[in-house]
């Protein structure tokens, strides 16, 4: 018996059995039998996969660093498949599988033009395994060859005050990122690199924040004698200025002549990729360029050890600070939460006191300062003995008859360092090797590097304009400790106007507190996992085989253009945001 066709239906060209017309004529059974389009394109494939850093390797060699289920590793691995490129790519997305399974699984949908008019469409799923091969760097790691250049950065001074300031900043600019290993040595530190752009980076980013030279040198490690090629490790020795912030100068003529003939006993009031100085008696002020440096080098006549603290007896303002015309009266300065750079200067006639001997006998200095905007009677405020140093400062006799017999340098908060205070912030630290066996001999001092750091910390307390520069992250546990402590008792200091907590509630206004809204959140790596979608995927677990799909016809607004060539290279991948038609690049 005939089957009925209904209107508008014809006949299948092989099995008769009624169907709507296609550009075939031929049921979706005789298709299964007579095409298949996914028959060329492998269904698993092998993708390597790093265990020491967690790379996958590239089709060209190279290794990425690229997340789970990333657009990034999407793009990695349609690059994988033997055959993909001979059709046309509709869709790609990740199938769940099993995190302990080594397996990876995409559903890819792809389209082909049998022949002119009929495009077919079909979806499948291609498994990668995931095998284990140990990408260069890691094998270099594990021989104990693990670096191609090293930077060897040093400072020839009894400190380590610049290294805490530098290794903020690599911090927060993230240039020990490349580095393979850092070694912290007694003078120094030494950063090794897989690569010598790298290590050239760093110096590139030592220069522009510290005044600083360098060498470099090669030493030959290996070499091809057939190919002439051969392996090369790369030394970068950089030295850094030994002066640091708040020294006491004595420039050497030639030097204080290229710095508009500057008074030779200056003061190092910041330091950067060059040195400022400035002369508390004038306020004329210098840059010195390390190259200048170099051509005539000196060390500093006093440094940070040598400082002596002073009480304020009396101020008297020669000149008003830039800016102000305001004048002060009665020894009160006018009133700034701080200041900062040359805001702060202000020429001033200012009678100080030994703190030591304050109230012991009656000796009083009156000397000229650049401090007159900060200070105001009844401060602390440290300066140099500088009469009763020239000793030591090797000066001609009708040089050391010209020195003031005390300059002051800065304004001293140690009253309120003293008092019983919780920061309720943190800094960060580079992950430094301290093996006793890598110290080559320079063991490090932990009670002097811990007095250091917390010297550091008290520095960046009084200078705004100092921790602007780095970052500053909360203490979660101080903060706990101190909410707990102020829901106990409606007295307790509160933490949202400053970050100290003080038994003594009489605080120095001008004291640059460090405020809340200064510190940012620490960052964990490796946090909480996220919940697992137990509804995604295929449920399979990864260890069933995916059903694949037959074949069937493109959507009408998917078919191929007229005129294609169907066994043509097609574009296999367009990322969102790229231009339609435009051939894809894939950045690793």
């Amino acid at each position: 018996m005939a089957m009925p066709i209904a209107p508008h239906q014809i006949l299948c060209c092989q099995c008769a059995v009624p169907i709507e017309p296609n550009a075939i004529n031929m049921c979706v059974n005789c298709l299964n039998s007579n095409y298949d389009i996914g028959a060329g394109v492998a269904k698993q494939v092998q993708q390597n996969h790093c265990r020491g850093c967690g790379r996958y390797e590239r089709r060209d060699g190279g290794w990425s660093a690229v997340e789970e289920e990333s657009k990034e590793l999407l793009a990695l691995l349609l690059r994988k498949p033997r055959g993909l490129a001979m059709v046309k790519l509709a869709d790609a997305s990740f199938v769940w599988t099993e995190p302990h399974s080594r397996r990876l699984k995409l559903k890819l949908t792809i389209q082909k033009e049998v022949v002119p008019g009929a495009v077919l469409q079909q979806t499948f799923v291609v498994e990668f395994i995931l095998g284990n091969k140990q990408c260069p760097n890691c094998q270099r790691r594990e021989a104990k060859d693990t670096w191609t250049a090293i930077v060897q950065m040093r400072q020839k001074v009894p400190h380590k005050r610049t290294f805490l300031w530098l290794e903020q900043l690599i911090l927060k600019h993230c240039a020990h990122s490349d580095s393979t290993n850092i070694i912290e040595l007694k003078d120094g530190l030494d950063f090794f690199f897989d690569q010598r752009s790298h290590a050239e980076k760093l110096v590139s980013f030592l220069q522009s924040v510290s005044p600083m030279r360098y060498k470099h040198s090669k030493q030959l490690v290996s070499e091809d004698t057939h190919t002439g090629k051969g392996k090369n490790k790369f030394t970068y020795s950089v030295e850094v200025l030994p002066i640091c912030k708040d020294d006491l100068l004595w420039l050497p003529r030639q030097t204080s002549v290229n710095l508009g003939h500057i008074s030779p006993l200056c003061i190092c009031c910041k330091i950067s990729n060059v040195i400022h100085v400035v002369d508390p008696h004038t306020l004329q002020a210098g840059e010195l360029q390390p190259k200048d440096y170099f051509a005539r080098p000196f060390r500093a006549a006093l440094s940070k050890k040598d400082l002596v603290e002073f009480v304020v007896l009396d101020v008297d303002v020669q000149r008003p600070a830039r800016g102000q015309h305001e004048r002060r009266g009665n020894g009160t300065a006018p009133k700034r939460s701080h200041f900062n750079g040359r805001d702060a200067w202000c020429l001033a006639e200012v009678t100080v006191a030994k703190r030591s001997d304050f109230g012991k006998n009656d000796t009083q200095v009156a000397t000229r300062c650049h401090l007159g905007n900060v200070l105001k009677v009844g401060d602390y405020v440290w300066g140099y003995c500088v009469a009763a140093a020239a000793s030591s400062m090797e000066l001609e006799p009708h040089e050391a008859q010209r020195l003031p017999e005390v300059l002051l340098v800065k304004k001293s908060y140690s009253d309120r360092h003293h008092r019983n205070r919780r920061r309720v912030w943190k800094l960060g630290h580079l992950t430094k090797e301290s093996e006793p066996g890598v110290m080559r001999g320079r063991h490090l001092h932990t009670a002097d590097h811990d007095l250091e750091m917390e010297e550091f910390m008290q520095e960046l307390e009084e200078d705004p304009q100092l921790r602007s520069q780095i970052n500053l992250y909360k203490d979660t546990e101080a903060l706990e400790r101190i909410a707990a402590r102020n829901q106990k008792g409606a007295h307790s200091s509160n933490i949202g106007d400053g970050m100290a907590v003080e038994e003594d509630e009489d605080d120095d206004d001008d004291f640059p507190d460090v405020e809340l809204n200064e510190l940012l959140d620490e960052l964990t790596i490796g946090g909480a996992e996220e919940e697992e979608d137990e509804g995604a995927g295929d449920g399979t677990g990864g260890s069933a085989a995916a059903t694949v799909a037959p074949v069937t016809f493109a959507p009408p607004d998917a078919m191929l253009k007229p005129g294609i060539n169907p066994h043509a290279s097609v574009e296999q991948f367009v990322l969102p945001g790229s231009t339609p038609g435009a051939t894809p690049k894939f950045h690793f």
